[in-house]
């Protein structure tokens, strides 16, 4: 029985419609025919031997495939009047879902050729597409019509300023000559033909059912986390399907759908959204990827964070597979098994829901993302799958009576300076810690890895408490000053360094392991045993949250054991700064720029009710931006974990189109140039994914030329001079200005700080802002070496000349 299938002509051109009804005409044969205006005979001798043998070709090819069909040509003006039209044409669409997977060829095809640049409205090429893109999706829905790049092919001019594939279309310039755009249309109807009626495998999209893993992994994370879990991705041959029913079931639930420029980029922004709102994820990469995550991996695990990554891998026992990692010269679950993740080899169907439910409970066990090597006996499967529900007991260790009693002796009885550096706090620990920090009058102090987790302000109030960071680089004055009033450092017996939710890395403190085992005095709070650090004095083995409640009916401290920490901590904020804020060189001093854009954001705070999350990457500027900006709380530091440059980059596009608010990111130029741009992404994710920010991200790239932490090393602790490997030649873009969607995405060069643009700039709505900072090295300022802290600059000079 012939088929029918359908060509839409849309243009107000009578050439455009002559030379695609003549192409068509060329296919016409036996029993093949189409009905409409076509005169085979337009090209009689113009017809060059490249369209006369794709013209044989294609006829030789459908003689066999489709010796009979009717083809009818619908011919129109507008693109406004193509579903009209087509109605008048096309069998009544189906009602009602149908049963199963449905073959394409169950739908009308209906080859559509439009000339944009007459029959549809729009300035530009973009607006075009997007009205083309528009109307097709209203004949999918309204005329039960397959749409692919297969079968619409839109002609218009060539968009030089950006490349983008539609996931529903194909685009073209509209040739001069007018035999290519016959040879175009002609392949364009056999493509169609042979990748949606020869192919048999071709099935409707909204008809092909959804894959079990997809199912069940989106299934139990809901479960879990409800709409709070992202699906985070990069495409691959062989988890392509599963990344496509993940994405449809997300996006219908209100989960986000994140991308990236490559796989690193991907766990950033996974890190990032578990540090910030404990939102888990599912990631899904193809195989041979397993490497690429990096050591972002590694902090994944000590974050604990909750969550699937989910690799494409080949099926087992082949030799040598293209990509895979699983085999008789290599196995990657080593590899998870060296960083301690728990991993799963997914390989047997009717082992699946087994499999599953073991790696449901490693979920649940705290040990960072669950891996899954999925084989593609798996990735095939369809429909759902009964996996049995999983519960795992909670641990929740407490410590006992005589531990909380010591916390509370130390905070009632003993004068001395307390200091207490924060972890990853819950909304609710933030409170407490506050309130206790205020009746005891400890200090608070946050570190370079977890900047933000107590703050300098808090809802808009000045945190009296707060002193500032505490690490091994960058360590506030005021917190210096408070552990060594007079110069000297205290002793083991006159202060206390409360850890909270924190194992007490190198980088959390200025002190080499010698003086933390001899002259500090440490108290931990951990749930973990593990973390329990050897040089602690006091380790409290709870949840934070249980034990500052077992704690607060404890605390009672007389008023001069408050009052003598609160003079402590006064004397510690009159700590001097840096004399060379306050000049203005150009570049930039760090001191002097930051200084400046602190002043900014003070008053944003206090002003205009300003909140922001701050993006903090490894670096020298990082480290800068951290010891001296204001914050309203938690942000995200690249030198968490295994400080790898440019993850705090790479997360920033995840966070801000997921939360509401601001993002302020400090980006070195080191930094900057070791991953890859993420404005193509994001900016995919705004124009074409329906993408939002509705707060304003603004970046600063800190240019100064080399990797500045190795130079100052090299020049401070060896005398050696600059060569080099400490060098980096950074381009730097004219200022320029674009929208994406609504959203404002700027470029500018900052040689020196307007104040009053730079806040304009800062509260702007749905905008991007992109500054490129012009700043000079210098190895004395922001305490970034321990050396630095005996600069000549931070000498006081007393009345007395001493």
């Amino acid at each position: 029985m012939p088929k029918d299938l359908f060509v839409a002509i849309v243009s107000t051109s009578p050439s455009f419609h002559a030379i695609a009804a003549a192409a068509l005409g060329q296919l016409a044969a036996g029993n093949r025919w189409f009905a409409g205006a076509l005169d085979k005979d337009v090209f009689p001798t113009a017809w060059p031997p490249p369209a006369q043998t794709l013209t044989e070709r294609a006829n030789a090819y459908l003689d066999d495939v489709l010796p009979e069909a009717r083809v009818e040509l619908v011919e129109v003006a507008r693109l406004g009047l193509v579903e009209e039209r087509l109605r008048q044409v096309l069998p009544a669409p189906a009602t009602g879902p149908a049963e199963g997977a449905r073959p394409w060829t169950a739908a009308p095809t209906v080859l559509l050729l439009i000339d944009a640049t007459t029959a549809v409205t729009g300035s530009d090429v973009g607006a075009r597409l997007d009205t083309v893109v528009e109307t097709l999706a209203k004949l999918r829905q309204h005329l039960g019509i397959g749409v692919s790049p297969y079968s619409v092919v839109v002609y218009d001019e060539l968009d030089e300023d950006q490349v983008y594939s539609r996931t529903v279309c194909t685009s073209r310039r509209l040739p001069d000559d007018d035999w290519v755009l016959a040879a175009e249309v002609l392949t364009a109807f056999t493509d169609l033909v042979q990748a949606r009626h020869a192919n048999a495998r071709a099935l409707l999209p909204d008809t092909e059912p959804t894959g079990t893993l997809a199912l069940a992994l989106t299934s139990f994370l809901t479960e879990q986390a409800g709409s709070r879990w992202a699906l985070h991705f990069f495409t691959g041959t062989l988890p392509a399907k599963l990344i496509q029913d993940a994405t449809t079931i997300a996006r219908q639930a209100g989960n986000p759908v994140l991308r990236g420029p490559n796989e690193h980029s991907l766990a950033c922004g996974a890190l990032a959204r578990w540090q910030l709102d404990q939102a888990p994820f599912l990631l899904v990469a193809t195989a041979g990827m397993v490497d690429e995550l990096k050591g972002t991996l590694a902090n994944l695990r000590d974050s604990q964070a909750r969550g699937f990554i989910v690799f494409g891998e080949t099926a087992p026992g082949g030799w040598q597979p293209f990509q895979g990692t699983v085999h008789d010269d290599e196995d990657a679950r080593a590899v998870f098994a060296a960083r301690g993740l728990p991993c799963f080899y997914l390989t047997e169907p009717e082992r699946l829901a087994e499999d599953l439910a073991a790696a449901f409970r490693a979920y649940h066990r705290r040990g960072g993302p669950v891996v899954l090597l999925v084989a593609p006996s798996i990735l095939r499967l369809t429909g759902p799958l009964d996996v049995q529900k999983v519960t795992v007991a909670a641990g929740h260790p407490q410590a006992g009576d005589d531990a909380v009693d010591a916390v509370a002796r130390i905070l009632n009885e003993e004068p001395g300076p307390v200091v207490w550096q924060c972890g990853n706090l819950t909304e609710e620990e933030r409170e407490r810690v506050y309130d206790l920090a205020h009746r005891t009058g400890a200090a608070l102090v946050d570190s370079l890895g977890r900047p933000g987790t107590v703050a300098r302000y808090h809802r808009g109030r000045e945190v009296e408490e707060f002193l500032g960071t505490m690490s091994i680089y960058g360590c506030s004055p005021p917190v210096w000053s408070l552990l060594h009033p007079d110069g000297r450092r205290l002793g083991h017996g006159d202060h206390a360094l409360f850890f909270l939710k924190s194992r007490i890395t190198d980088l959390a403190t200025p002190f080499p392991e010698k003086v933390l085992y001899q002259d500090c005095r440490i108290v931990q709070v951990t749930d973990t045993p593990a973390h329990v650090a050897p040089f602690t004095d006091l380790p409290v083995i709870e949840e934070l949250s249980s034990f500052l409640r077992r704690l607060a009916p404890r605390v009672a401290p007389g008023e001069w054991v408050v009052q003598a920490r609160r003079d402590a901590i006064a004397r510690a904020r009159r700590a001097t700064g840096d004399p060379l804020a306050a000049v203005p060189s150009v570049p930039m001093s760090h001191e002097h720029f930051f200084t400046a854009l602190d002043g900014v954001l003070r008053g944003l705070i206090t002003g205009h009710d300003y909140e922001y999350t701050g993006f903090y990457d490894v670096g020298r500027g990082g480290i800068s931006a951290i010891r001296n900006l204001a914050r309203t709380g938690p942000g995200f530091s690249g030198w968490y974990g295994r400080a790898l440059m440019g993850d705090a980059l790479q997360a920033i596009p995840a966070v801000a189109l997921t939360r509401p608010g601001n993002v302020l990111g400090f980006i070195g130029d080191g930094a900057a140039r070791l991953v890859p741009s993420s404005l193509p992404s994001l900016a995919q994710q705004l124009r074409y994914e329906q993408g939002r920010v509705d707060g304003n991200v603004s970046i600063f790239f800190l240019l100064n030329g080399g990797f500045s932490i190795i130079r100052s090393n090299r020049e401070l602790q060896h005398a050696a001079t600059a060569d080099a490997q400490m060098s980096l030649l950074t381009p730097v873009e004219p200022p320029w200005r674009e929208t994406w969607a609504g959203t404002t995405v700027t470029h500018e060069r900052l040689v020196t700080v307007d104040p009053d643009r730079l806040a304009e700039r800062l509260l702007a709505p749905s905008a991007i802002n992109l500054f490129s900072v012009y700043l000079a090295h210098d190895n004395e300022g922001d305490d970034i070496m321990p050396t630095s802290r005996k600069s000549w600059r931070l000498r006081v000079t007393r009345p007395d000349g001493s």
